[in-house]
């Protein structure tokens, strides 16, 4: 019991440090302001913290299996971000982590076989890579990272329906499936504002998109971290 308090103890410190970065890089990006360090590493910091509050978990997880997935999926961001957020190249690659992060989550809320939901993508991203094979050959000329991107949409949306299921199917207690559900919703929203960035070139949707990002990404993490936990709600 002592040991579970001093855990939460950390954690809260742990959010509390998240919020503190949260509010310092969306200051920096609203107000385009130089600072000693910059606003892409304090969110990357902050997305470190995101993963150290799961890897936390141990024995209070909700299930050993979930929380696996949940982890995975989040060491996988990590990486992913590191490619477009740090190294700011390697973009083909970093869409594809992703991908891979909502496929792994799509087999969390749907509690499915990890292999065969795979299996499946493969298939799916094979026959959109013959189609890019086609249309840039005979067509016109199309940038792999579009193709990419709509991959990544698939997985996405895919991800986002099963967290509404599992959802109002009650898969997972209270507050976790809450937790699952904003937090993909808050994905999704980050996502949509980053294909916004990526299409439109200036203008006040460009400005609001960029700064959106991260103000749905960072609280969609924070939430999905924790709702690996199991919480004795009376």
């Amino acid at each position: 019991m002592l040991k579970t308090i001093h855990k939460w103890r950390i954690i809260k410190v742990f959010l509390l440090f998240i919020a503190i970065l949260y509010i310092g890089f969306m200051y920096i990006d609203i107000y385009d302001i130089e600072s000693i360090i910059s606003s892409d590493r304090l969110k990357y910091l902050s997305m470190l913290l995101v993963l150290m509050i799961s890897l936390f978990t141990g024995d209070d997880a909700l299930n050993v299996k979930d929380l696996k997935l949940l982890q995975t999926g989040l060491f996988i961001t990590l990486i992913a971000d590191l490619f477009l957020l740090i190294l700011g190249r390697h973009y083909v690659l970093g869409i594809l982590l992703f991908s891979v992060v909502q496929i792994i989550y799509s087999s969390r809320y749907g509690f499915t076989n990890l292999k065969i939901n795979i299996r499946n993508f493969i298939v799916i991203f094979s026959s959109l890579f013959i189609v890019h094979l086609v249309v840039d050959k005979l067509i016109f000329k199309l940038d792999f990272i579009w193709v990419m991107g709509l991959f990544y949409g698939l997985c996405l949306l895919n991800s986002v329906i099963k967290a509404a299921k599992a959802y109002r199917d009650r898969l997972f207690p209270k507050p976790n499936g809450h937790m699952i559900l904003i937090g993909m919703v808050l994905f999704l929203l980050c996502d949509i504002n980053v294909a916004l960035y990526n299409i439109l070139n200036e203008g006040l949707f460009y400005n609001i998109s960029s700064i959106s990002m991260w103000l749905f990404y960072l609280p969609s993490q924070v939430l999905l971290s924790l709702s690996g936990y199991k919480y004795n709600l009376k």
